[in-house]
């Protein structure tokens, strides 16, 4: 089974994250060069960054499965105002943190005045 890099890291707090994701979601990932990550400063910075490794054949499903997290993201960054009370909610919920209706399925953006 051949594997490919599917991403690099510059700490292993971040390859971790991405990492658990993915395992998390039953790919066999592989994190190389953690080891090194400590001797930051004393070798090149590039030699100390993390990578995830997939077998070829997983690569495209965790392309779908990060394009999926981050359109989660996006929706999580704009608010919804209930229909009810009219609190803002995080787009990616469901129902209204404050009176529990159900909130409209697709946000729309809040533009703010730009000083």
């Amino acid at each position: 089974m051949k594997r490919v890099r599917f991403s690099v890291h510059r700490t292993v707090g971040e390859a971790r994250l991405r990492e658990g994701l993915l395992s998390g979601s039953g790919f066999s990932v592989e994190v190389r060069g953690e080891a090194l990550s400590p001797l930051g400063g004393e070798i090149p910075n590039t030699e100390t960054w993390v990578e995830l490794w997939l077998p070829e054949e997983e690569v495209a499903r965790a392309r779908e499965l990060e394009a999926e997290v981050e359109e989660g993201k996006e929706k999580a960054e704009r608010l919804v105002d209930c229909p009810r009370c009219g609190e803002g909610s995080p787009g990616n919920f469901e129902l209204c943190w404050n009176c529990e209706e159900e909130l409209p399925a697709s946000p729309r953006p809040r533009l703010r005045a730009v000083s």
